[in-house]
């Protein structure tokens, strides 16, 4: 019973990446590009399974993808200061966890990415309003629901499928594929120039 579980998630989610819009997969990894040579912030969001991958998205753009003598990533998750967090949802809302850390550090052009799988999480919902309104770039992240976080982005990558697995391991292979390619153009550029 687990081995036909097995083969149907596996080949569920072969079919969904080979299913995504590369164009945008490639919009969003040259996105990304220009924000660090313009050394513009970047800034990752989501919650419960999406806030782990937010976590590791900062840590693969800031430091898996350094090569030495290269400009680097000025990234860094929303999800991973506990106390702020806390004390925002504790004395203010939840739903504005977000919003109210993109207030103190926020600038026009900076990137903004959120990750999701409803699309409709209010305090990313929230947050990409906010950033909008400032003038920031939004990048989401969805599930096939789409939601609200959709209509907001400047750059929406959809995953087709509804399972939150699904959507979260894609959320990882976007993350994987960008950064690690990265990290080789980077190298061979280095090689080039004989450094």
């Amino acid at each position: 019973m687990f081995k036909s579980y097995y083969d149907s998630y596996s080949s569920e989610f072969i079919h969904t990446i080979q299913s995504l819009n590369f164009d945008l997969v490639r919009t969003i990894q040259e996105e990304m590009e220009q924000a660090r040579v313009e050394e513009r912030q970047l800034f990752v969001i989501g919650n419960g399974g999406s806030a782990t991958s937010a976590t590791h998205w900062a840590c693969d753009f800031g430091k898996g993808v350094n090569v030495e003598g290269n400009t680097r990533f000025r990234v860094q998750s929303l999800t991973d200061n506990t106390a702020w967090m806390t004390a925002l949802g504790n004395d203010i809302s939840y739903e504005d966890i977000f919003l109210e850390q993109l207030k103190n550090v926020l600038k026009r052009g900076d990137l903004v990415i959120g990750l999701s799988v409803s699309g409709n999480s209010e305090n990313v919902v929230r947050a990409f309003r906010y950033a909008k309104e400032q003038g920031a770039k939004i990048i989401a992240i969805v599930g096939a629901k789409e939601g609200k976080m959709k209509e907001l982005a400047d750059i929406a990558l959809v995953v087709p499928s509804e399972d939150y697995g699904i959507v979260e391991d894609v959320h990882m292979f976007v993350n994987h594929v960008i950064s690690q390619y990265l990290r080789r153009v980077y190298l061979e550029t280095k090689a080039a120039a004989g450094n």
